[in-house]
């Protein structure tokens, strides 16, 4: 349009202009909100700092192992998804040894020990015995820990066909820093056969089948680490006060951590020479940090819980939601991606 003077009339282009801009705002707002709808805030806690978070309104959701779920249904709050119900019988925690400081007849002692304590939980006549130390392990009543107990499978050597799932997950995750040929092995059926030592557990398990009452010599002392209130981990309390490690051990030095990551580190600087702690640090650190240690027995599997607010009710449902994890590549990390994938969520 020309104005009366011939020129343009610049106000027409300033309006056009404007609206143009106005609807890529409007079109950019509507992108975000659809994008934060498809995301969720994964945030990094320690177990007892996620069930004080959630009563504070701070997360929506998170994911722990036994005994938090259970304590937290005692404080008010629900289930929404068991880990056995994200990833059957997937594996949880093991026992593992460093290489150089426990010598075969030490393992031996050690994954007896660890059998008989296995079985003892299992035993449904000791039921009532076994509610008992798990409350003493923990400091928790034996209510809660009784509806604890009914989450987690207790087992005497590890699932390798799961524990190389994990495994690929961590890969395909990228969360490995290095590849098995550039730790020296082959591949990776070699690297699985020496990192799953599976010799002890049988040679152990053979003699108890053809004598119930065998009991491999005395090895001496052993430094034993473990996670401070763990119940996956109560086949060691077991062992102690039934008396098992006793019979095998001069002397035995239980020492606690606050995570598997400590108990590493612990392997590391050579203050331990075996421990209780999960797989998940346990391949990490092998395999990023180099941490000589290998499995000689399995602890648990399942065991760990998703507890959620009462609006989250399906997968889709943690869209726009913050949920915490004990850590990135930890087991309980693997199932919340499995629980956000199934809802077409991502992390953010």
């Amino acid at each position: 349009m020309l104005s009366k003077n011939g020129k343009h009339d610049g106000s027409i282009f300033r309006i056009e202009f404007l609206i143009v801009i106005s609807a890529i705002l409007i079109l950019a707002v509507i992108f975000m909100g659809c994008s934060s709808e498809k995301t969720v805030n994964v945030v990094k806690l320690s177990p007892p700092d996620m069930i004080e978070q959630i009563k504070l309104g701070k997360i929506d959701a998170f994911v722990a192992w036994e005994p938090f779920p259970s304590k937290a249904v005692r404080d008010g709050f629900r289930v929404f998804m068991k880990s056995g119900e994200i990833w059957p019988n997937h594996p949880c925690c093991v026992v593992a040894y460093r290489t150089g400081k426990a010598d075969d007849e030490m393992l031996k002692a050690l994954v007896w020990a660890h059998v008989k304590a296995t079985r003892f939980i299992k035993n449904h006549e000791n039921r009532d015995k076994v509610v008992e130390y798990a409350s003493q392990f923990t400091g928790l009543d034996r209510e809660t820990v009784s509806i604890a107990l009914e989450n987690i499978r207790y087992v005497e050597y590890p699932d390798e066909k799961e524990f190389r799932h994990y495994y690929e997950f961590l890969k395909e995750s990228k969360i490995l820093k290095r590849s098995v040929s550039e730790m020296g092995y082959e591949s990776e059926d070699a690297f699985f056969g020496d990192f799953l030592r599976k010799d002890i557990y049988r040679e152990v398990v053979e003699k108890l089948s053809e004598n119930p009452d065998y009991i491999p010599e005395k090895a001496g002392s052993i430094k034993l680490g473990y996670i401070t209130a763990d119940l996956h981990h109560l086949a060691l309390y077991v062992a102690m006060k039934e008396g098992y490690l006793d019979e095998v051990f001069d002397n035995v030095e239980l020492r606690q951590f606050p995570n598997g990551v400590a108990i590493m580190e612990a392997f590391r600087l050579g203050e331990i020479d075996a421990a209780y702690l999960g797989g998940a640090p346990a391949t990490l650190k092998r395999i990023n940090d180099g941490i000589e240690i290998r499995i000689v027995a399995g602890v648990n599997n399942e065991g760990s819980a998703i507890i959620a607010k009462d609006d989250i009710v399906k997968p889709d449902d943690l869209a726009g939601k913050t949920v915490a994890i004990p850590g990135f590549g930890t087991v309980q990390d693997f199932l919340m991606r499995k629980v956000l994938a199934e809802g077409g969520l991502k992390q953010r």
